[in-house]
């Protein structure tokens, strides 16, 4: 939970505060059910699975979700920043559709496909910090839904300037060992060279997708470096792994 990171909280919370003080809008994405606790934050300049619903979730599940919510409603005011914790679902933010994955079209998952951002920008107008959960309700069912890939569509159809996914891994790693500060999604064959977890594979899939679309920088942040979060604009590329899509010319 956010509350249990301690000092890596309290850094994040700080960090958010300075972007919102220097005038940014924001929205905080967190993964209710993962190990990435702050998985990510994207910026506008100006799971379990039940039977044969991948992603539904039991009932438990729900006031963890609001726990974690509150934890960084808390943090965030400790450094002075106004925050709502919401569930992706609500006032009907996120749109949700049902994917086939794999070779089998039986096998199917909820995730995000829409977001309707009326309601971001309302709260962002008021110099608040909107903070969604991956926690969804539809067609009466409560589902966890990948918070990289939800919050990749929510940079996209907010038109957001940066998506910064904030992890508890160091970067994406190259083929010997050491973080990558930069790395094309484009180029395939240097991805399948590269012995990445099944977790981070799927996280440059939302990266690539967001990147495809519109949105101008993606990075990816350890949270042992998240009091960075706040000079991502000027500062050098020392931490992390940034994204860049090369497409190349025909």
């Amino acid at each position: 939970m956010a509350a249990n990171h301690g000092d890596y909280g309290r850094k994040f919370a700080r960090a958010v505060a300075d972007l919102v003080h220097d005038g940014h809008s924001l929205t905080v994405i967190h993964g209710q059910g993962s190990s990435r606790q702050f998985d990510p934050a994207s910026t506008n300049g100006r799971a379990h699975s039940n039977g044969n619903h991948p992603g539904k979730v039991e009932c438990a599940a729900f006031p963890a979700a609001q726990l974690e919510s509150r934890g960084l409603v808390a943090l965030l005011a400790e450094s002075g920043v106004t925050s709502i914790g919401l569930c992706a679902t609500d006032a009907g933010l996120v749109q949700l559709r049902r994917h086939s994955f794999g070779h089998d079209a039986r096998r199917t998952r909820v995730e995000a496909a829409r977001l309707h951002s009326r309601w971001l920008e309302i709260i962002c107008s008021n110099k608040a910090v909107p903070i969604l959960s991956n926690l969804c309700f539809w067609d009466g069912a409560k589902y966890l839904i990948d918070p990289d890939q939800m919050a990749a569509v929510c940079a996209v159809d907010w038109n957001a300037d940066a998506l910064i996914y904030v992890t508890e891994e160091n970067g994406v790693p190259g083929e010997h060992g050491s973080i990558l500060r930069w790395l094309d999604i484009e180029s395939g064959n240097g991805l399948k060279r590269l012995a990445l977890s099944d977790e981070m594979r799927s996280r440059l899939e939302s990266c690539a997708m967001a990147l495809r679309h519109g949105v101008r920088r993606v990075r990816i942040l350890p949270l042992c470096n998240v009091d960075c979060l706040s000079s991502f604009y000027f500062s050098s590329i020392e931490y992390g792994t940034e994204l860049i899509a090369v497409i190349p010319h025909i």
